[in-house]
C-alpha cells in the first residue's frame, strides 16, 4: 500500500510539474503575445471603422472636424505657382486658390489647386460648399505651409454649368483653430471630351 502511495505521489508531482511548465510558458510567452494580437486587432479594426466612416462622411460633427485637421494625404510639398519672396506679417494670411475649378461632367476629380505658401504661418484647410444650398461639394483636410493639393473629389456629380461656390479658408495654429475667411468663386462643370460635340 505504501507503495501504491509513493507512486500516486510521484505521478502526482510529474503531473504538476508537467503543468507548472505548461503554464509558464502559457504566461510568459502566448499569452502576452496573444493579449497584444487581440489588442492591435481591436485597434485596426476601430482605425479601419474611422476611415471609411470619415472617407463616407458619416463620423459625428465634432469626431469629423479632428479627422479633418488630419494633414491631407493628397498634399505635396512644394509650390503650384511663382509665389517665392512675398513676405507676410504676423496674422496675415495668402490664399492661392483656383477661382474657377473645373471638373468634367460625369466625374467628381475638381482641380482646386489649392496652395498653402510657405511664408504663412498658419496651416489650413478649404472647404466648397454651393451657395445656392449652402451643400458641402468638398473639400481639403489640413495642408500645411509649403505644401498645395491639386486636386479634390467632390461629393457628388453634377450637371454640366456654372455653379457659384463659396470657399471657407479655416486657418490653423499647431491644430487649434486660428479664424478663417470666404471666398466667392464660380465651379465650372464642363462637358466631357467625348460628348455631346460635332
Amino acid at each position: 500500500m505504501s507503495q501504491k502511495r509513493k507512486h500516486n505521489s510521484v505521478t502526482g508531482q510529474t503531473g504538476q510539474s508537467h503543468g507548472k511548465k505548461w503554464m509558464r510558458f502559457l504566461t510568459r510567452g502566448a499569452r502576452r503575445y496573444l493579449i497584444i494580437w487581440i489588442w492591435m486587432g481591436i485597434l485596426i479594426l476601430a482605425a479601419l471603422t474611422i476611415v471609411h466612416y470619415a472617407r463616407a462622411g458619416r463620423l459625428s460633427p465634432p469626431l469629423q472636424a479632428q479627422v479633418d485637421i488630419l494633414p491631407d494625404r493628397r498634399a505635396k510639398a512644394g509650390t503650384l505657382s511663382e509665389t517665392e519672396g512675398r513676405r507676410l506679417e504676423e496674422g496675415e494670411f495668402w490664399v492661392v486658390l483656383n477661382q474657377i475649378p473645373t471638373v468634367e461632367e460625369g466625374d467628381r476629380m475638381c482641380n482646386i489647386e489649392y496652395e498653402n505658401p510657405e511664408s504663412n504661418h498658419y496651416s489650413a484647410r478649404v472647404s466648397l460648399y454651393l451657395k445656392s444650398m449652402g451643400e458641402l461639394l468638398g473639400g481639403t483636410s489640413r495642408v500645411d505651409p509649403g505644401n498645395y493639393v491639386e486636386n479634390i473629389e467632390l461629393k457628388k456629380k453634377l450637371a454640366v454649368g456654372e455653379y457659384p461656390v463659396t470657399a471657407r479658408v479655416e486657418l490653423f495654429e499647431k491644430k487649434e483653430p486660428a479664424g478663417g475667411l470666404s471666398l466667392d468663386i464660380t465651379l465650372h462643370v464642363a462637358e466631357s471630351a467625348g460628348g455631346g460635340e460635332e
